[in-house]
C-alpha cells in the first residue's frame, strides 16, 4: 500500500493532503489552551470540520454544503471510493 500511488494514477504521490485537513484541528487545539472541554466538543469539532472538507473536495462550497445540509440533507459525495487491492 505504500507505493500505491505507482499502480494507481489517481493516488497522489504525497500525504500533503492529509496534513493540511489536520491543520485546522491542531491550531484549533493551540488556541483551545492545547485541549477541547469535552471529548463531545471535539467529537462535535471533528464532524463539522470534516464534513466541510469532504464537500469543498467534492467541488461544494462550505455555504453550499451547510444550506443544504439544513434545508434537504447532507451532503454526499457521488465518487465511489477507491477499491482496496
Amino acid at each position: 500500500m505504500i507505493l500505491r500511488f505507482v499502480l494507481d494514477l489517481a493516488v497522489p504521490f504525497t500525504n500533503n493532503q492529509a496534513e493540511r485537513d489536520a491543520r485546522p484541528v491542531k491550531i484549533q487545539q493551540r488556541t483551545a489552551g492545547g485541549c477541547w472541554r469535552t471529548q463531545q466538543g471535539l467529537a462535535d469539532f471533528a464532524i463539522v470540520r470534516f464534513y466541510v472538507s469532504t464537500a469543498t473536495k467534492g467541488g461544494i462550497t462550505s455555504l453550499d454544503a451547510f444550506e443544504q445540509l439544513f434545508t434537504t440533507g447532507a451532503w454526499l459525495s457521488r465518487q465511489p471510493p477507491h477499491p482496496a487491492e
